[in-house]
Formats: structure tokens, C-alpha cells, sequence
């Protein structure tokens, strides 16, 4: 497993959630984040009380990632 950050843990927020979907970002999307030179695919995972997560490279906004998927 990574490295976990040790913060009054973030992801908090969306556990119980319900997820309605998840899906790439659009060109839109990307161009209004000012992610014109990422290559990288990445998606935003959507709930259904219309709020969302989006896999960022960091806190910052600095590009794509990747979303690690796991089982223990």
C-alpha cells in the first residue's frame, strides 16, 4: 500500500456516499482546468447528492492522475 497522508483524513467526507457514476473528463473539462498538456487519462467519479471527486496529481490542481484500485 502507499504511503498514507496523515491529515484529519480528507476522503472522510465521502464515505457512505453513493456513486452515480464515474467517467473520463471531457476536453472541456481538461481545457477549463488548464490541463492543456496533460496526456494522462483521468476521471471525476460523480454522486448522487451532486458533489464529486476528480483525481488530481495533487492538492494543487497541477495535472492528471491516477487512481489506484486495490483489494486487501
Amino acid at each position: 500500500m502507499s504511503k498514507v497522508i496523515n491529515k484529519a483524513h480528507y476522503a472522510q467526507s465521502i464515505v457512505g456516499k453513493k456513486i452515480s457514476s464515474v467517467r473520463s473528463l471531457t476536453k472541456l473539462e481538461m481545457d477549463e482546468l488548464m490541463w492543456f498538456e496533460s496526456v494522462n487519462p483521468t476521471c471525476v467519479i460523480e454522486f448522487t447528492d451532486n458533489t464529486f471527486a476528480l483525481v488530481m496529481a495533487d492538492p494543487e490542481g497541477n495535472g492528471t492522475g491516477f487512481l489506484d484500485i486495490g483489494s486487501y
